[in-house]
């Protein structure tokens, strides 16, 4: 038995599977970790153990099943999942899953470990990504086999073969959520539609770096905190933002002026955006370029400068008239 590398903890690591199907009424089930990741070989047997555990105060009956997951076509990340007998790009895991799937009963606040296994094949297995998932529902699966309709939650199973594999990403396109010619004040709102063109997944990170006209870093942004993985041949969008201190939204001129102080940026800057993916850690990078003008607080600042200056200018005048006075008395 070979474990493959370890399954990184924690339902932060991959929000995206806590939002696959809708939960249990409540949020009443309770499933860790929410995925597991695996590189096994040829051969290989691996056995783990999904941790569930019953938050509600009445009993639940669930019943486990096996799915295969592919990645939608709307590039959120949301999996699509499809019969067990099916390959879908030869990616399918299900048939490689062993689970028991008689009836698990859990009492009000009651745990319990839901042991698996996965067999991958000696011979004839394609290398890179293979996608899985074992479902737990309130309701048995129907007469043709397929998944029940009712309440679900899935733990999701990826493994990457060793082989030939393919680690192939790409910047497919980097912008503005809301394109403009300038903004008057942050956020200034961006997105990552990262591309997947091999045969495994990936987990691009990095960051968007932010500088200012003379060069000073001003913002250093996250991507992909969560480590969502991009299933192969498909694209997933992320988003992220340079926000300032928030508050409600200029509703007129002296709440804009008040937002705008707030969330104060002014003059033109530069995004970098440099994502790793990969185990070779490759690097793709990419740059756009922005303004902030503030204008409310720009045309405050004009007229308040208009006007010193004006009392400067007349202050002047009063005191070079007082200073001819002065010479004029010490001369009579």
């Amino acid at each position: 038995m070979q474990k493959g590398l370890a399954k990184i903890l924690g339902g932060a690591a991959f929000s995206l599977a806590m939002s696959l199907v809708p939960f249990f009424g409540a949020s009443a089930l309770t499933v860790s970790p929410p995925y597991f990741d695996y590189r096994l070989n040829p051969g290989d047997t691996n056995l783990d153990v999904i941790k569930l555990y019953n938050d509600s105060s009445q009993s639940l009956t669930i019943w486990p099943q096996l799915q295969n997951f592919t990645a939608d076509d709307k590039e959120s990340g949301t999996p699509v999942f499809y019969s067990p007998d099916q390959d879908q790009k030869g990616s399918s895991l299900a048939q490689w899953i062993k689970v028991d799937q008689t009836p698990i009963v859990l009492a009000p606040q009651e745990r319990a470990n839901l042991p698996f296994a996965i067999n991958v094949p000696k011979d004839r297995v394609q290398p890179g990504g293979h996608f899985g998932a074992i479902m737990l529902s309130t309701q048995p699966p129907n007469a043709t086999g397929g998944v029940a309709i009712g309440s679900q939650i899935a733990a999701l199973i990826l493994v990457n073969i060793s082989g030939d594999v393919k680690e192939v990403g790409g910047i497919a396109e980097f912008g503005f959520n809301k394109p403009a010619s300038w903004y008057n004040y942050l956020p200034v709102d961006f997105f990552l539609r990262f591309e997947n063109s091999g045969n495994t997944h990936l987990r691009p990170v990095g960051n968007v770096f932010i500088k200012d006209v003379f060069g000073r870093q001003v913002a250093a942004l996250v991507l992909n905190p969560d480590f969502r993985s991009v299933l192969p041949q498909s694209i997933r969008r992320f988003e992220l933002g340079w926000h300032g201190r928030g508050g409600a939204e200029p509703g007129n001129f002296l709440d804009g002026l008040n937002y705008e102080w707030h969330n104060f940026g002014l003059g033109k800057y530069k995004a970098t955006l440099v994502v790793n993916y990969g185990s070779n850690n490759s690097v793709v990078t990419d740059e756009r370029e922005f303004y902030v003008w503030p204008w409310r607080l720009l045309s405050v600042g004009g007229v308040l400068l208009v006007l010193l200056l004006t009392l400067l200018k007349l202050g002047g005048k009063a005191w070079r008239k007082s200073i001819i006075r002065e010479y004029e008395k010490s001369k009579g």
